[in-house]
């Protein structure tokens, strides 16, 4: 009876120091903050600085660069995100269009992945975030 109760037991702390050793990445990353932004393609490149509100797995919020600024909204799951930047030109340099990014959260805190801009057609590039 003793031998059971001892087996038991051993099973159960098993359990339990198993379920303490699960990575703390499997839940969700918050992506709450301001993010520096830097995003190439060939024909293009954009350097917003975004500041995001997460709710759930809602985010939304503004980025600005030194050509354009607008409203951006996005979705996450766990370390993947994407968000579109709705950019309105702020000068004779800028381009108005909708910036698409698609990333994954790195074990670093950098978000890198890529991108697509309406007004560069065809084109994609690659970029990475950082905290601000």
């Amino acid at each position: 009876m003793i031998l059971q109760i001892q087996r038991r037991l051993q099973a159960a702390l098993a359990g339990v120091t198993a379920l303490a050793l699960l990575p703390v990445a499997a839940s969700a990353a918050s992506y709450a903050g301001t993010w520096s932004v830097s995003a190439t393609m060939s024909s293009a490149h954009a350097s917003p600085v975004c500041k995001f509100a997460q709710s759930g797995n809602a985010l939304s919020g503004t980025c600005k660069g030194p050509n354009g600024a607008g409203s951006a909204s996005g979705v996450v799951s766990g370390r993947e995100v994407s968000f579109t930047w709705h950019v309105v030109r702020t000068n004779a340099i800028g381009a108005t269009g909708a910036a698409s990014f698609r990333g994954v959260l790195g074990n670093d805190g950098v978000i890198r992945g890529t991108w697509t801009f309406t007004a560069a057609p065809g084109q994609s590039g690659t970029f990475t975030a950082i905290r601000a």
